[in-house]
């Protein structure tokens, strides 16, 4: 993968807010650089199921479904 994110390579740059086992919220502290767009971002979600669900925060819920060789974003 081109944009390979390994949270254990940066640990001492974010702060973890939530591990529940399925999905884990960073906050980050350092001004890190998102893999996707180089810009930085403000919380990091890692998910570890091949499905979740989102709801609504500050516009539509959405889910996501980890595939084979994609991943799908589903808005509500």
């Amino acid at each position: 993968m081109a944009h390979e994110f390994d949270i254990h390579d940066h640990r001492h740059r974010v702060k973890q807010l939530r591990d529940d086992g399925d999905t884990a919220v960073f906050e980050n502290r350092d001004e890190l650089a998102c893999p996707a767009c180089s810009d930085p971002f403000e919380r990091l979600l890692l998910i570890r199921s091949e499905t979740i669900s989102v709801p609504e925060n500050s516009g539509e819920p959405f889910c996501l479904a980890r595939c084979t060789e994609t991943i799908a974003l589903f808005r509500h």
